[in-house]
């Protein structure tokens, strides 16, 4: 009886050391998930004070990544390459990054500034004048004779105080003008905060800003660099059996010229991988593990105790693990498109 009892124990400790590594072996088998490398490839890149500053465009397919953008030297595009290499899932990294180092160039003064004339005092003409006049009048005007009283002098003549160059007329302010944002535009934002499904809320604002310029009619109407807000719209956590973490945001505001301006946009939703199918597959590839070692041990009835401790084992470590939960990293871009048109004064 204690012989039996010590070989039970035995299965159960083999059981279970078999069901975990069938846990890490049905994960090795399963495709990598690129929305997770991307977010972690951003995440690392944003961690940098130098290549969080630069262009660079993060996109994987099957765990191979492409780095695509702008960069200012090669030091920067082999980091950002290292960076990429030590994510998890990564296969392959294919760095397209382009070097183009960045010029300062001294801005030209605006044509209009450079051909206004710079107007003349007006007391710098008038005084200079004025010793002459009197000293022509000294010269018309003949000596007084003795019984004669002096004449007063003559005071200066109108055309000289004429003569001073009025001030220019200041131009008038320009008017304002409205221009109108058309539904259906693509406003594409990268995220200054982050946002968690596992602790952030709905209702929550989070900071961005616009990640590419705005044209209507050939002209800029939203700059490169305009902040931005986004609204947390939905957000959903997976449970530890069953469930799927989601995330739902809205585009809710732009800042024009100073001036803050509501927008209303359609949904982004970003979700994560459904907690069930997982569930199943642990619990299922535990109790098969246990089958296969009672039939070993007991034959018949070794097979079903064995069938019993493995599923168990494979319940017990599913449900100890939490539901993958969805982030939206800091530098992630969001493409929102408006349902509204948008009317901004210019």
């Amino acid at each position: 009886m204690l012989r039996l009892r010590r070989r039970f124990a035995i299965f159960i400790v083999l059981g279970s050391a078999l069901v975990l590594a069938s846990c890490n072996y049905f994960q090795t088998l399963s495709p990598p998930d690129d929305k997770a490398i991307t977010s972690e490839i951003q995440a690392k890149l944003f961690e940098d004070p130098v290549l969080k500053t630069r262009d660079i465009r993060v996109a994987s397919e099957k765990g191979v990544v492409v780095l695509t953008g702008t960069v200012a030297t090669d030091l920067e595009k082999s980091a950002a390459e290292r960076c990429a290499g030590q994510a998890k899932g990564v296969k392959q990294v294919s760095n397209q990054l382009t070097v183009a180092p960045a010029t300062q160039a001294a801005a030209p003064a605006p044509a209009g500034e450079a051909a206004a004339p710079t107007p003349a005092a007006p007391e710098t003409q008038a005084p200079a004048e004025r010793p002459k006049t009197a000293r022509r009048s000294e010269r018309a005007v003949p000596a007084p004779a003795a019984h004669e009283a002096p004449e007063p002098a003559e005071a200066p003549s109108a055309p000289a105080a004429a003569a001073a160059p009025a001030p220019p007329q200041q131009p008038a302010p320009p008017q304002p003008e409205h221009v109108t944002i058309p539904a259906g535009t693509v406003i594409t934002v990268r995220m200054i905060d982050s946002i968690d499904s596992s602790r952030n809320r709905p209702g929550e604002e989070f900071a961005a800003t616009v990640d590419a310029p705005i044209v209507v009619d050939d002209r800029i109407v939203i700059r490169r660099g305009a902040d931005a807000r986004v609204r947390l719209v939905e957000s959903r956590s997976a449970g530890r059996m069953t469930g799927q973490s989601e995330l739902q945001v809205e585009l809710v505001g732009l800042a024009i010229g100073g001036q803050t301006y509501a927008a209303e946009s359609a949904v982004v939703q970003k979700a994560g991988a459904s907690r069930g199918k997982r569930t199943a597959a642990t619990v299922g590839g535990g109790a098969a593990l246990g089958t296969l070692i009672g039939a070993i041990a007991g034959k018949g009835k070794g097979a079903a105790i064995g069938a019993a401790v493995g599923a168990g084992a494979g319940t017990a470590v599913q449900a100890s693990t939490k539901g993958q939960q969805v982030q939206i990293p800091a530098e992630t871009k969001l493409d929102f498109t408006l349902k509204a048109p948008l009317t901004v004064t210019m």
